[in-house]
Protein backbone atom coordinates (compact mmCIF):
# COMPACT_ATOMS: atom_id res chain seq x y z
CA UNK A 1 0.00 0.00 0.00
CA UNK A 2 1.69 3.66 -1.08
CA UNK A 3 1.02 6.37 0.80
CA UNK A 4 -1.81 7.60 -1.26
CA UNK A 5 -4.05 4.54 -0.53
CA UNK A 6 -3.01 4.90 3.37
CA UNK A 7 -3.60 8.69 3.55
CA UNK A 8 -7.17 7.41 1.81
CA UNK A 9 -7.59 4.73 4.07
CA UNK A 10 -6.94 6.65 7.15
CA UNK A 11 -9.97 9.33 5.86
CA UNK A 12 -12.52 6.68 5.30
CA UNK A 13 -11.74 5.39 8.80
CA UNK A 14 -11.56 8.37 10.25
CA UNK A 15 -15.21 8.92 8.80
CA UNK A 16 -16.81 5.88 9.67
CA UNK A 17 -15.14 6.88 13.39
CA UNK A 18 -16.85 10.09 13.63
CA UNK A 19 -20.42 8.22 12.53
CA UNK A 20 -19.63 5.64 15.51
CA UNK A 21 -19.04 8.44 18.06
CA UNK A 22 -22.54 9.62 17.47
CA UNK A 23 -23.76 5.57 17.88
CA UNK A 24 -22.04 5.66 21.31
CA UNK A 25 -23.65 8.57 22.38
CA UNK A 26 -26.79 7.13 21.85
CA UNK A 27 -25.61 3.70 23.73
CA UNK A 28 -24.03 5.92 26.98
CA UNK A 29 -27.87 7.72 26.70
CA UNK A 30 -29.53 4.72 26.73
CA UNK A 31 -26.81 3.74 30.03
CA UNK A 32 -28.04 6.75 31.78
CA UNK A 33 -31.23 5.76 31.48
CA UNK A 34 -31.18 2.33 32.28
CA UNK A 35 -29.41 3.84 35.59
CA UNK A 36 -31.81 6.43 36.43
CA UNK A 37 -34.64 3.70 36.29
CA UNK A 38 -32.45 1.78 38.71
CA UNK A 39 -31.46 -0.79 35.81
CA UNK A 40 -28.56 -1.01 37.49
CA UNK A 41 -26.69 -3.86 35.98
CA UNK A 42 -28.86 -3.50 32.33
CA UNK A 43 -26.56 0.62 32.76
CA UNK A 44 -23.41 -0.88 33.88
CA UNK A 45 -23.26 -3.65 30.77
CA UNK A 46 -23.77 -0.98 28.59
CA UNK A 47 -21.59 1.47 29.76
CA UNK A 48 -18.74 -1.49 29.50
CA UNK A 49 -19.54 -2.15 26.03
CA UNK A 50 -18.98 1.47 25.33
CA UNK A 51 -16.10 1.57 26.97
CA UNK A 52 -14.93 -0.96 25.43
CA UNK A 53 -15.84 0.63 21.61
CA UNK A 54 -14.62 3.83 22.73
CA UNK A 55 -10.96 2.49 23.60
CA UNK A 56 -10.90 0.85 19.94
CA UNK A 57 -11.41 4.61 18.94
CA UNK A 58 -9.24 5.93 21.05
CA UNK A 59 -6.35 3.18 19.72
CA UNK A 60 -7.11 3.94 16.41
CA UNK A 61 -6.15 7.75 17.01
CA UNK A 62 -3.25 7.09 18.67
CA UNK A 63 -2.08 4.65 15.52
CA UNK A 64 -3.02 7.62 12.82
CA UNK A 65 -1.27 10.34 15.23
CA UNK A 66 1.90 7.88 14.43
CA UNK A 67 1.03 7.60 10.75
CA UNK A 68 3.85 9.46 8.59
CA UNK A 69 1.94 10.19 5.74
CA UNK A 70 -1.40 11.57 7.40
CA UNK A 71 0.53 13.25 10.40
CA UNK A 72 2.58 15.50 7.25
CA UNK A 73 -0.85 16.42 5.80
CA UNK A 74 -1.25 19.51 7.59
CA UNK A 75 -4.04 18.89 10.14
CA UNK A 76 -2.01 19.82 13.18
CA UNK A 77 -4.61 21.98 14.56
CA UNK A 78 -7.16 19.11 14.35
CA UNK A 79 -4.47 16.79 15.58
CA UNK A 80 -4.12 19.36 18.94
CA UNK A 81 -7.87 20.04 19.48
CA UNK A 82 -8.37 16.00 19.21
CA UNK A 83 -5.82 16.43 22.30
CA UNK A 84 -7.29 18.75 24.25
CA UNK A 85 -10.48 16.81 23.86
CA UNK A 86 -8.79 13.80 24.53
CA UNK A 87 -7.44 15.10 28.08
CA UNK A 88 -11.16 16.59 29.18
CA UNK A 89 -12.69 12.98 27.86
CA UNK A 90 -9.60 11.60 30.55
CA UNK A 91 -11.46 14.10 33.21
CA UNK A 92 -15.16 12.98 32.29
CA UNK A 93 -14.47 9.39 32.80
CA UNK A 94 -12.45 9.75 35.98
CA UNK A 95 -15.52 11.79 37.45
CA UNK A 96 -17.45 8.40 36.10
CA UNK A 97 -15.11 6.10 37.56
CA UNK A 98 -15.63 7.72 40.87
CA UNK A 99 -19.50 7.90 40.80
CA UNK A 100 -19.44 4.06 39.94
CA UNK A 101 -17.13 2.87 42.97
CA UNK A 102 -19.29 5.32 45.14
CA UNK A 103 -22.45 3.68 43.48
CA UNK A 104 -23.86 7.34 42.87
CA UNK A 105 -26.05 5.67 39.81
CA UNK A 106 -28.10 9.50 39.30
CA UNK A 107 -24.44 11.32 39.48
CA UNK A 108 -23.25 8.31 37.22
CA UNK A 109 -26.19 9.09 34.93
CA UNK A 110 -25.65 12.85 34.46
CA UNK A 111 -22.03 12.41 33.37
CA UNK A 112 -22.91 10.01 31.07
CA UNK A 113 -25.45 11.90 29.52
CA UNK A 114 -24.54 16.01 29.91
CA UNK A 115 -20.42 15.53 29.69
CA UNK A 116 -19.47 11.92 27.94
CA UNK A 117 -22.20 12.34 24.92
CA UNK A 118 -20.88 15.97 24.53
CA UNK A 119 -17.69 14.78 24.17
CA UNK A 120 -18.35 12.13 21.64
CA UNK A 121 -20.20 14.98 20.38
CA UNK A 122 -16.94 16.84 19.94
CA UNK A 123 -14.79 14.44 19.00
CA UNK A 124 -17.68 13.73 15.77
CA UNK A 125 -16.97 17.12 14.77
CA UNK A 126 -12.94 16.76 14.92
CA UNK A 127 -12.71 13.19 13.61
CA UNK A 128 -14.92 14.93 10.14
CA UNK A 129 -12.59 17.73 9.97
CA UNK A 130 -9.39 15.77 10.26
CA UNK A 131 -11.56 13.41 7.86
CA UNK A 132 -12.07 16.11 4.97
CA UNK A 133 -8.71 15.61 2.25
CA UNK A 134 -6.05 18.05 2.36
Amino acid sequence: MDEIELQETIIKTLQEAAEACTALAGFILQSANHLRSGEIQEGNELLSKVLDDFSLLVSFLEDVRRCKPFAEAGSKGSLEALDQESREMADVLKMAVGAQESEDWVYLADILEYEFSQKLGAWDGLLKELSRPV
